[in-house]
């Protein structure tokens, strides 16, 4: 039992020496790692901005569809005439007396085709919202790069909707 037991235990002890241990890692392998940072990002780099303007377009768009559903809402709901005013200089809109709230990113073009009788200046026009839910009507379009939008609103109807 002796010469095996001393056997198992010179092979353990030869096994144990054979096994390099290693800490740390190679000069190659973190040239390897850093070059497929650097690719990754230059790539992921310039994607990061544009994101950032499409989801703020998109962010504008909605909140101006949201100002032309509040403005008929509130029209009909007060029984008075509420107008969206969009300002093409300035890149803003309001209600009525309200604050300006910006349309970003600041390189989105803003075209609005609407009743001339809406247009208060050569920069300024608006959307009239009456008591029974209609209104002048209009379209206001979106342009950023290749993104288009467009908002319309229904004279009939008063609904704006995104087309």
């Amino acid at each position: 039992m002796r010469a095996t037991s001393t056997t198992g235990s010179k092979t353990l002890a030869g096994s144990v020496t054979s096994l390099r241990v290693r800490r740390g890692f190679t000069l190659m392998e973190l040239l390897v790692v850093l070059t497929l940072v650097g690719l990754s990002l230059a790539v992921v780099g310039p994607n990061i901005g544009h994101s950032l303007d499409t989801a703020h377009l998109k962010a504008s768009v909605r909140s101006l569809l949201t100002a032309a559903r509040s403005a008929r809402s509130l029209a009909r709901a007060q029984q008075r005439e509420v107008t969206l005013l969009i300002d093409l200089e300035s890149r803003t809109y309001r209600l009525d007396d309200q604050s300006d709230l910006p349309i970003r990113p600041a390189a989105t073009h803003i075209e609005v085709t609407a009743a001339e009788s809406e247009r208060l200046s050569e920069n300024i026009i608006g959307v009239r919202f009456f008591a029974d839910g209609s209104a002048t009507g209009g379209r206001i379009k979106f342009s950023l790069a290749e993104r288009r939008h467009a908002i319309d609103i229904d004279w009939l109807t008063g609904l704006a909707v995104i087309e």
